[in-house]
């Protein structure tokens, strides 16, 4: 996406199309069985989310850039500038990939859990990737991005896979599914207090940035822990599985 929006925003709308006119095909067909896709797919995302969570330790010069809070050079042009650029641009393909969740719920007529978390998330991760694009891909608070969300998908993901297999005896396992969204609120904790800490220090980053950061964790945090509170406090665990997104 390094020639602008216009294609990430047809990307996004068309997103949300499919999704409106995909549950309206689907309305008077049968849901499709999909299992042996949907495992698939979640592994391949198992993968995809280990390398970025592995490659972001290098991203981030084993976390030690983490705390160097200035805004990075634009004249910095050195090798590993670059390299840090195209994992970026990787990493914000990656997330495109991520849609085929939805299309498997829309397939399968799960529409109750196409939640509006559930497609904001799909829909704004994107944007405001490309955003912190425009303003600075080598800045160590996007490998801090990279390494809790990769770390948050990898556990989802894996779930999602071992769910998929539709084994009793494995679903037995899986009551660990609500420590998933504990995972989603800890990680979107951290980064809201990493955005605080930018802009009450008064460092470089542009003030877009930092309230962009500071926005983006609250609005998770009240998404993500209302999902807790609603899913885990009055359902029942059989009535859960596939919500968490």
């Amino acid at each position: 996406m390094h020639d602008g929006p216009y294609k990430l925003l047809l990307i996004s709308f068309s997103y949300l199309l499919a999704i409106r006119f995909g549950i309206e095909w689907m309305r008077y067909r049968k849901p499709f069985e999909i299992r042996l896709p949907m495992f698939m797919f979640n592994v391949l995302l198992v993968v995809i989310n280990l390398y970025f969570f592995y490659a972001s330790f290098w991203w981030t010069n084993n976390g030690q850039d983490l705390f160097n809070f200035h805004f990075p050079s634009a004249n910095d042009f050195s090798e590993r500038t670059q390299q840090i650029i195209n994992l970026y641009y990787y990493y914000q393909i990656s997330k495109f990939i991520d849609y085929i969740d939805t299309v498997f719920l829309v397939l399968r007529k799960k529409n109750d859990h196409i939640t509006v978390l559930h497609v904001y998330h799909h829909f704004s991760v994107p944007i405001v990737g490309w955003l912190c694009n425009w303003m600075s891909p080598t800045m160590p608070v996007l490998g801090l991005f990279a390494m809790l969300n990769s770390f948050c998908h990898t556990v989802m993901y894996t779930y999602y896979a071992l769910a998929a297999l539709a084994d009793h005896r494995i679903r037995s396992y899986l009551w660990w599914k609500r420590y998933i969204t504990c995972l989603q609120l800890i990680q979107f904790f951290i980064l809201g207090s990493y955005g605080f800490y930018l802009n009450f220090q008064h460092y470089n980053y542009p003030q877009l940035f930092r309230w962009l950061l500071i926005t983006q964790a609250i609005i998770y945090l009240i998404m993500f822990g209302n999902f807790y509170k609603h899913s885990y406090n009055y359902q029942s665990s059989d009535q859960l599985n596939g919500k968490i997104h």
